[in-house]
């Protein structure tokens, strides 16, 4: 089932552009134990974004990322040690508030960031990717007015990314995360959402873009609201 959702998350976000790591790690949440969800999602969305920054390599602004990576290992390291520590109950209802907020207020892109600020902007959205996963769009919110063109925008946020969930998934293996038995369905997942990103453009692209935003927001919300729900039985 996640090998499948793996390559329909992918076609989402390859034809709308955003919308796929939410989806994902919401469907993730019935299957994957909450203490390994946002570890394994993260190993998942780093080869995604690894193959689109190897596709974009020479559009990256390099500089942006060398700068965002610093301060992604600084929130990696500190968002680890304490994730790791919390209940798979306030884990399960955090992710699912997270997705709910995420998805009815909007964020606004604001003006362009200092190189300087993409340190600091690396360390929180890292942090914050280490209890709730799927950070893709705040950091396009944040970031989207930082790039001249779209190219470089594309494949920069990929890079950024790649580096995000490259740190994060580090991060958990360093406070003692165990990997290896999720490596054969890490591995397909990235494959299949190759797949689905190949094949996103010539599927979804018919559906009005109004519809489909409502049906995104539906689908997401009442993902969400389960998540809470599951989690707060755990604590009760």
């Amino acid at each position: 089932m996640l090998i499948a959702a793996s390559c329909l998350t992918s076609l989402l976000t390859a034809s709308a552009g955003i919308g796929g790591g939410m989806v994902m790690i919401a469907l993730m949440s019935y299957v994957v134990p909450a203490a390994a969800l946002i570890p394994v999602h993260g190993a998942v969305q780093f080869g995604s974004n690894i193959g689109r920054t190897g596709v974009l390599r020479h559009h990256v602004d390099w500089v942006r990322f060398a700068a965002f990576s610093i301060g992604a290992i600084i929130g990696a390291a500190v968002g680890a040690a304490i994730a790791v520590r919390l209940p798979n109950s306030i884990l399960l209802s955090g992710l699912g508030l997270f997705v709910i907020l995420s998805v009815w207020i909007p964020l606004r892109r604001l003006a362009a960031v200092r190189k300087s600020s993409f340190a600091l902007i690396g360390a929180i959205t890292t942090f914050l990717g280490m209890f709730f996963g799927a950070t893709g769009p705040i950091n396009a919110a944040l970031l989207s007015n930082s790039f001249k063109n779209r190219q470089v925008l594309v494949g920069t946020l990929a890079a950024i990314m790649s580096a995000q969930h490259g740190f994060k998934i580090t991060g958990f293996a360093i406070v003692g995360f165990v990997f290896w038995p999720w490596l054969p369905l890490i591995g397909a997942m990235i494959l299949s959402g190759f797949v689905g990103t190949l094949c996103g453009s010539h599927i979804l692209h018919r559906l009005p873009e109004t519809i489909f935003r409502r049906l995104l927001k539906i689908v997401l919300t009442v993902l969400a609201l389960d998540m809470i729900y599951r989690g707060l039985g755990m604590y009760l």
